[in-house]
């Protein structure tokens, strides 16, 4: 009789979160903002290593003169994150506007210490998408994954580093950690700035404005603000724009079906596809959620490798060497339906032509993903897989 009770209380609380993640998710749908695409320019800069990152990162911070507006996925407490924290605190004493935005469950190690001390050093500090009724469970889900910092409205930087000792290296279980992450200055710096003020707004009902600034022309940018609606589809047009080759650099990838077979429709029409994705994973089940996917396209000619030279999280589209989008969106469903995302498009092709060739070498070392790699693949891999069909909305 315990035995029944537990099982269809747990049927029930499934059967409850179930119906709050599917009513959350077609209340969204109705009153969730549309993706937002800006055309403005810029220059810009990539970086691809944390160190050489946040060399350059925290000595613009530290030369800030006005205003310093920041938001990140994650924070870590540690000594990166600890630098990080005094230098926004002695800027905020000096006398510069700093706002710093956590998403609230990326951000959950900024205890009430840490945001005591900013607060007293002046630092404007808020929490992003902190989980709410109605529809708990869907809010839970629903995370600002954004990473925006702009500098006196003159420089900006977005991409998929967070704050920590994991984006240098110091963490043993990944090693090496690649990422992608632009500097921005220009115009691009104020639509940019845009993008963090209403998150600001959101999440505090405080109104910033944005710094404008006269700006000398620079190189074609667009700058895509996204809420969990219109990314696939978004995604989807990148594909069928291709006429040679589609780069893809992720570190999750559970295309929809849509997307899927616009993949399928690529490789039947001679178009040549890359995939990489990481060997090793940094959450349960995402890896495994996506051999089906990566299998389908290997048979029909995909070109796939895993990242094994550290950790892969670089968020990376290339279009026939044209169009390269970069920015914090993953090539997965909380990317194109849950998480508030920034991404960018870059059109030159100098640019676009060393961001391919740094992918190529990363590629030329990678591990392939082929009929010895799916022979040999464990038996818990084999049952994760199955386990994370089930799991794909949330991953």
């Amino acid at each position: 009789m315990i035995v029944l009770i537990i099982l269809v209380s747990i049927t029930t609380f499934i059967l409850l979160l179930i119906t709050d993640f599917k009513m959350g998710q077609k209340s969204h749908k109705k009153t969730g903002d549309p993706i937002n695409i800006e055309e403005t320019h810029g220059q810009y800069e990539l970086f691809s290593e944390g160190l050489r990152l946040f060399e350059a990162f925290f000595q613009d911070i530290s030369e800030a003169k006005v205003r310093v507006d920041i938001s990140f996925f994650l924070i870590d407490q540690d000594e990166i994150s600890k630098e990080f924290f005094d230098i926004l605190k002695k800027k905020a004493q000096e006398g510069v506007s700093v706002h710093l935005l956590g998403d609230r469950l990326g951000c959950y190690l900024i205890n009430k210490q840490t945001r005591n001390e900013l607060k007293e050093a002046g630092v404007h500090f808020a929490f992003a998408e902190k989980p709410r009724f109605p529809y708990f469970f869907y809010h839970l889900n629903r995370r600002n994954h954004r990473k925006i910092t702009v500098i006196d409205g003159k420089t900006a930087y977005i991409g998929g580093f967070n704050v920590g000792s994991n984006y240098i290296g110091h963490n043993p279980k990944f090693g090496d950690w690649r990422d992608y992450h632009m500097r921005y200055t220009g115009a691009v710096v104020e639509k940019l700035q845009a993008v963090f003020t209403k998150d600001w707004y959101k999440s505090t009902g405080e109104k910033l404005t944005t710094i404008k600034l006269e700006h000398p022309e620079g190189k074609k940018v667009s700058v895509l603000a996204s809420d969990g609606i219109g990314v696939a589809e978004e995604f989807n047009r990148l594909i069928h724009s291709a006429a040679k080759e589609i780069i893809v650099g992720t570190p999750y990838f559970i295309p929809t079906p849509e997307l899927l077979q616009s993949f399928k429709t690529a490789l039947k029409n001679g178009i040549e596809l890359y995939i990489m994705v990481p060997m090793k994973s940094d959450h349960p089940f995402v890896k495994e959620a996506g051999i089906v996917f990566l299998n389908e396209l290997y048979q029909r000619g995909a070109h796939i490798k895993f990242f094994d030279a550290g950790f892969y999280h670089s968020k990376v589209f290339i279009v026939d060497g044209e169009c390269a989008d970069i920015g914090t969106a993953n090539f997965d469903r909380r990317s194109f339906f849950l998480n508030k995302e920034v991404n960018t498009y870059v059109y030159d092709k100098t640019f676009i032509a060393a961001v391919r060739d740094a992918y190529f070498q990363d590629m030329k070392d990678a591990v392939p993903f082929d009929e010895s790699w799916l022979k040999n693949r464990s038996l818990s891999t084999k049952i994760n897989e199955k386990i994370a069909a089930r799991l794909r909305p949330l991953l």
